[in-house]
């Protein structure tokens, strides 16, 4: 068996087998790779259902080949794939389901590194509050969507259930893992743009200013309080 059949065959599964016993090599490849994003995305294989799921990610693990040996890094553009595959369009919030279980896994796989303590902040200067930009934690991140896709999530782990939910309503949510346990909660639209306006490196003043600026009601007290107790900052500059 010359090196680049061999190669080509294990590449792209709709080459010739230059042996038989490759088909067994290729199944098992296969099986690994869909076992890979059904441990990685079970919310949204109960979704669509076993066969369903199966049949999206063998199309994708045969299109996406792993670009490195530690597979919990394989399946990060499964949610881009959802997107545009057709069949999944009769589910309108499952890519984003499926995008919300990538920003769980990261949380859950991300570098354990200590998180801002509640009252680290005590000794900045009233003056210099403004200019405080924050270095979020590896495992903190912020999403919004067009449907009610942390509900969602949490009817499939011990929420309300989904005949609840109102899926077309659209939610934001912060995602991450201050201690031991990934926490995922969905919070408010205010909440939302001030939280993602310092992720983004903003400063703490400009992201006030652009949360007033959508919702003039904003607690300034309330989300620092909040940004605090949910440990979601690793660090600061001013």
């Amino acid at each position: 068996m010359q090196e680049v059949e061999f190669h080509r065959a294990v590449a792209d599964w709709s080459a010739h087998l230059p042996h038989p016993r490759m088909r067994i090599y290729r199944n098992n490849v296969s099986a690994a790779l869909v076992n890979a994003l059904k441990v990685r995305f079970p919310v949204t294989e109960q979704l669509v259902g076993r066969e369903f799921f199966f049949a999206m990610a063998r199309e994708y693990a045969s299109a996406n080949k792993p670009k490195s040996a530690v597979l919990i890094e394989y399946g990060a553009g499964f949610p881009d794939f959802i997107r545009a595959f057709a069949p999944a369009a009769a589910v309108p919030y499952l890519a984003d389901v499926a995008a919300l279980e990538n920003l769980w896994w990261r949380a859950y796989h991300a570098e354990d590194v200590p998180c801002l303590a509640a009252d680290a902040l005590s000794s900045v200067a009233p003056e210099q509050w403004g200019s405080l930009r924050f270095v979020f934690h590896p495992s903190a991140a912020v999403m919004q969507s067009a449907h009610a896709v942390g509900s969602i999530w949490l009817a499939h782990h011990g929420g309300p259930p989904m005949n609840a939910i109102r899926t077309g309503l659209p939610e934001f949510i912060v995602v991450a893992r201050p201690r031991d346990e990934v926490i995922l909660r969905v919070i408010s639209p205010a909440s939302f743009v001030f939280l993602d306006a310092l992720a983004r490196g903003n400063s703490l003043a400009d992201a006030i200013e652009l949360a007033q600026l959508h919702y003039p009601d904003f607690d300034i007290g309330t989300q620092i309080t909040g940004l605090l107790s949910l440990h979601l900052l690793q660090g600061y500059t001013s």
